[in-house]
């Protein structure tokens, strides 16, 4: 191992200490889109790895910790500090003690500089976890100006089978300072290997690189699993093998789906700063218990470049990004190209990235994490890019680069010749019928063509999907042939297997179908190109005039009747041949249901009217109804809504009934009826003279008929017992004093109504 590509540590001289460093402000607060559907797994974490939602996680350190990881940002020891996580939902999780150190490789920093984290809940509280988590990693996406390069590549791994990290954003405070948005990664550690495999070991690289070969095995710290490393020491001795011999070997060892997959996606996104490239960096080898690795993926910033040098040929030729290290791209990936048959399944996984990127909207995804981040989260960054133009501008980045890739990737297969589609021909082989052809090719550069064969020779100007069988081709051997074509290379066939063309004899008559009046009736067998046949239909043996179709459709004079078809078949190859069905017996039809409604104001007295479209030949009966109860008489399209009605539910039944046809009922929405307005409303008046020991009259004025009136007299707006006739008889206890008179008209089925004589009168001696 070449000390020159250990991975460096940034080497800081501190400014300041950092109490004094940041003014406190209030985090931001936790929000995102109420959804599961970017949920993944079935553990606790599931639904706290949502790359739509924003969590806060609040550090507090003591002074003793923030001096030892700005003193030494290199250092692997977690140092104590307490943390507040409030998730989406609002649930809020506090631990006193856990552990935290500064992670990360060129973004390794003090904690000024927006640090990205590692936490450790059980560094010093054993047992602790939160949401089953024991870690949690939180980079600081200084390296991606769009703020969503990781999700995505993430997830598109994931989609390929790739072990690979689920994430989430956080908001981070530390010591009241903001620090801004996070991605929140699922770290890799041998809970998250579970969901994936049954893991044996976890290596991780501490080079750049660092490839599974003699000269940098000793790139890989254990993170998990015993010190017997014969997993990867067997993997690494597979580096000495080419060709075949090392294909049948690397396949003991390793997943070479999961890893051919890894390696797919790493060329399909540009991830020139992960395994595959020439880095070699940024990424785990985890062996299973039958020791057999995958390749984890691990810090995306680097995928999706801009830089038209960086974006990788999709068999890792070419010059290498920034001219790094030794200009090797990684060992298996030099195999893997090297050996025709892994190269086919790469570029094959390659074509499968590309589907699954279009299949999982990438473009809508990233559009959706901006709607929650942008605005309210990157626009108050203060420790990397707070420019909500510019971070948008990198994330529309995405519908560009998955254009421009599919297009890359269009032109790569266009130099590789084309393989023969797979095909499928459905259809039976029979004179008059159809065969239909299917190709389906990976290779979406590829354009098909079709050449239908008789006995193996083309047939002219039989070049479709579709082929319909002919006279000509009785007796004869019917298969197609598709070719799929590229420029400048030879055509790739795919030949169907030869079926030998018949012509079955033409089965007896037969009915099928509906057999109820106004149905639809089918006779058999059909015509085509070798069969004539003259249809005639019967009614109880008797030619029904004008029936002479292959269809039928009963009548209401076919009611209970039997009805049957006779065929005169003509057919190549046989004599004439006339049957009759089997005879089917015509049941009673359904009547078309109509909608049908009630309309009208629904308050006593008002007329109401059913609304109805009666199909023609049809007859309607109507019954109006009281909470479901028929109401006598009731029985026009109209109905007056009565006193007795109030406070119920009206509605109308509607029984439709044709000859021939089964009877229908329908039933309106029932409506409830309300009190009505009694039209006259007269104020009353007082007639006589306004003193004592006299007696006035209350005008009560024309009310509606039958109204029924009530009086009463008040005294300066309070009630006098007794006084509830139209005349009263002044008092001394009047004197001085202002009389009204008020009248109540009830009615059955209406509103109560109160009015009240206007002016009052003043009562003298």
């Amino acid at each position: 191992m070449k000390a020159s590509y250990l991975k460096p540590l940034v080497a800081l001289v501190l400014l300041a200490t950092f109490t004094s460093a940041q003014s406190a402000s209030a985090s931001q607060p936790v929000s995102g889109i109420s959804t599961t559907a970017y949920n993944e797994g079935t553990d606790t974490a599931a639904a706290f790895y949502n790359p739509l939602v924003v969590s806060n996680v609040n550090l507090t350190l003591p002074q003793l910790s923030v001096d030892t990881l700005n003193n030494n940002p290199g250092t692997t020891v977690y140092q104590h500090a307490a943390v507040t996580l409030t998730t989406a939902d609002g649930k809020v999780t506090s631990f006193a003690d856990i552990g935290v150190r500064i992670k990360g490789q060129a973004t390794r920093t003090n904690l000024y500089n927006k640090a990205p984290l590692k936490l450790k809940f059980d560094a010093f509280v054993a047992g602790q976890k939160f949401m089953g988590l024991t870690r949690m990693t939180l980079n600081s996406m200084v390296q991606d100006p769009s703020f969503v390069h990781e999700d995505s590549a993430y997830r598109l791994y994931r989609a390929m089978g790739v072990t690979a990290p689920r994430t989430t954003y956080s908001w981070l405070t530390l010591n009241g300072a903001d620090f801004g948005l996070y991605m929140n990664v699922e770290t890799i550690d041998s809970q998250m290997l579970k969901r994936w495999m049954t893991p044996a070991h976890l290596y991780s690289s501490n080079c750049y690189l660092a490839d599974i070969t003699p000269s940098q095995s000793g790139c890989y710290d254990t993170n998990f699993g015993d010190t017997n490393r014969s997993d990867l020491n067997a993997a690494i001795a597979t580096s000495s093998l080419d060709g075949a011999a090392w294909w049948t070997e690397i396949n003991k060892v390793a997943d070479m789906t999961a890893v051919i997959n890894l390696m797919a996606t790493d060329l399909y996104t540009s991830n020139w700063d992960g395994y595959t490239d020439v880095v070699q960096n940024n990424y785990y080898l985890a062996f299973d218990t039958t020791g057999k690795f995958r390749i984890i993926p691990w810090g995306q910033d680097g995928a999706f470049p801009m830089d038209s040098s960086a974006q990788l040929d999709f068999l890792g030729r070419g010059p290498a990004f920034r001219n790094f290290g030794n200009q090797q791209r990684s060992v298996l990936l030099r195999k893997c190209v090297a050996y025709d048959p892994c190269t086919a399944l790469l570029v094959k996984a390659q074509v499968k990235v590309k589907e699954k990127a279009r299949d999982l909207d990438m473009s809508g995804f990233k559009n959706k994490i901006a709607a929650v981040i942008n605005s309210a989260y990157v626009s108050h960054e203060t420790r990397s890019n707070p420019d909500v133009g510019a971070a948008a501008y990198w994330q529309n980045w995405l519908d560009t680069f998955f254009t421009m890739r599919t297009t890359a990737l269009r032109d790569f297969l266009l130099t590789r010749a084309p393989e023969a589609p797979e095909l499928t021909v459905t259809g039976v082989p029979i004179l008059g019928s159809t065969l239909q052809a299917t190709a389906i090719s990976w290779d979406f550069s590829s354009t098909f063509s079709f050449q239908w064969l008789r006995d193996g020779v083309a047939i002219n100007n039989a070049v479709d999907t579709a082929y319909s069988v002919s006279t000509d081709d009785l007796g004869h051997n019917l298969s197609v042939r598709v070719s799929a074509n590229k420029p400048n290379f030879t055509s790739a066939a795919t030949t169907s297997v030869a079926q030998l063309v018949s012509n079955p004899k033409a089965a007896a008559a037969a009915i099928t179908g509906n057999s109820v009046v106004g149905g639809l009736l089918t006779a058999s067998p059909t015509e085509n190109d070798s069969i004539r046949v003259l249809y005639r239909w019967y009614r109880v043996g008797k030619v029904i005039s004008g029936a002479t179709g292959s269809t039928y459709v009963p009548i209401a004079a076919d009611y209970l009747k039997a009805i049957t078809v006779t065929t005169t078949v003509n057919q190549t190859g046989f004599a004439i041949n006339t049957t009759t069905s089997k005879p089917v017996t015509i049941q009673a039809g359904t009547i078309e249901a109509p909608t049908v409604a009630i309309a009208g104001s629904n308050a006593v007295a008002e007329t109401m009217l059913i609304n109805a479209t009666i199909p023609v030949g049809v007859k309607g009966a109507y019954q109006w109804l009281n909470d479901g109860v028929a109401i006598s008489g009731a029985t026009r399209t109209s109905y007056v809504l009565k006193p007795v009605d109030l406070g119920h539910n009206i509605s109308a039944r509607v029984t439709l009934t044709r000859t021939a046809y089964n009877p229908l009922m329908l039933t309106t929405n029932a409506i409830a009826v309300v009190a009505a307005s009694q039209i006259k409303q007269p104020i009353p008046g007082i007639t006589g003279m306004p003193r004592v020991a006299k007696t006035l009259t209350g005008v009560a004025g024309s009310w509606d008929s039958g109204s029924k009136l009530t009086y009463q007299w008040f005294r300066d707006g309070v009630v006098i017992p007794t006084a509830i006739a139209k005349s009263y008889k002044l008092t001394l206890a009047d004197l001085g004093h202002s009389l009204t008179f008020k009248v109540t008209s009830t009615k059955l089925g209406y509103v109560t109504v109160n009015t009240s004589s206007s002016p009052t009168v003043l009562i003298t001696n």
